[in-house]
């Protein structure tokens, strides 16, 4: 989901040409970081409505006067919360003498610093990253540009998630009335974990981010790296009920291998449960760990409409795993970190 960070941009008064104003000038006003223009929701803190102090961005920017070259006014500068205010230091302040001044932010800020940014075009150079469950929640900011005779005005710059969010839940079929449905055990394998992420180029001021994978050893269970989730004992019959196995896992944006081609490292998801009847006979089942890649966004009984090709950044994936006595089905749900509709796999 995209979030916004308003600047404001403080008019300055009575100032001359020869000042300095990228330290402090006479009655001069800082640039100043205000608050989010709405409440950010972070995947490691999904459906928070306030800001944690320590949240922080780092902020890049250039000055332009006529056709010289741009000056760089921010360049890895840290902005941080600290629960009420967004601070950082020194201050910057608006030059009235130049005609624009353009920003671009990467939060957090360690995702900037750890990159390479350069402050004038925003580009990002290859920054490698390693996933490890809920910690890699990255942002990008579109490219801003302000005008002269904005200085005086609120600037908003927009972000955007770059890595996508997946969430795997069960349910059971209705057919199995009320025998009760426990999982055992529950993970995913072989997924994108380590690699680099670039911004070469931005359109229509937004980023065009690519992903580079250079290891696929990533296994996630509801244990290993993810939010804390307790296998359900008891699992309903409904989507609006169904239990979570891993939740807000953050991912390394990746395309899934397939079997059939003859790929390596297929990403794989591995489930075993129990189905105690009516009579109370307790029936155990190891299924063999089948491709990611076989999702469809049909709740039914195959797996051949809209095969998933892979996790895109800043998409929310939700996948419901409906279970039958002689069969799973799969339902799942790709968003912009908004549900929509779903993907589903059949195993017989």
């Amino acid at each position: 989901m995209k979030r916004y960070i308003t600047i404001v941009a403080v008019a300055i008064a009575a100032l001359s040409c020869s000042k300095t104003y990228d330290v402090n000038p006479t009655n001069g006003k800082s640039i100043g970081f205000g608050t989010w223009a709405e409440n950010l929701s972070r995947a490691r803190t999904q459906g928070s409505s306030t800001f944690v102090s320590g949240d922080d961005f780092a902020v890049y920017g250039s000055k332009v006067t006529g056709a010289a070259s741009p000056v760089v006014v921010f360049d890895d500068v840290v902005v941080r919360y600290d629960g009420t205010d967004w601070k950082y230091s020194p201050d910057r302040y608006w030059d009235p003498s130049t005609d624009s001044y353009t920003f671009y932010a990467v939060s957090p800020a360690a995702a900037g610093t750890a990159a390479t940014v350069t402050p004038a075009t925003g580009v990002i150079a290859s920054a490698s990253t390693t996933f490890a469950g809920n910690d890699n929640d990255i942002l990008v900011a579109d490219e801003k540009t302000v005008a002269k005779a904005n200085y005086g005005s609120n600037v908003e710059i927009q972000f955007n998630h770059i890595a996508s969010l997946v969430d795997f839940k069960v349910k059971k079929h209705t057919d199995l009335g009320n025998s009760v449905l426990a999982i055992t055990s529950f993970s995913i394998s072989n997924i994108d974990n380590v690699g680099t992420f670039a911004v070469n180029s931005y359109s229509s001021s937004h980023p065009v981010v690519t992903w580079t994978a250079s290891a696929h050893a990533g296994t996630y269970s509801n244990a290993s790296g993810v939010t804390s989730v307790t296998l359900p004992t008891n699992v309903a019959n409904t989507e609006a009920n169904a239990s979570f196995l891993i939740n807000n896992l953050i991912a390394m944006p990746q395309t899934f291998r397939s079997a059939a081609a003859s790929e390596s490292n297929i990403q794989l998801v591995t489930i075993e449960y129990t189905i105690t009847d009516e009579e109370g006979n307790v029936s155990t089942y190891t299924p063999d760990p089948f491709e990611l890649k076989l999702f469809d966004n049909n709740d039914d009984t195959d797996n051949t409409d809209t095969i998933i090709a892979g996790w895109e950044g800043g998409k929310h994936y939700t996948f419901i795993i409906t279970i039958n006595t002689n069969k799973i089905v799969f339902t799942g749900a790709i968003t912009d970190w908004v549900e929509v509709s779903g993907y589903n796999y059949l195993l017989n």
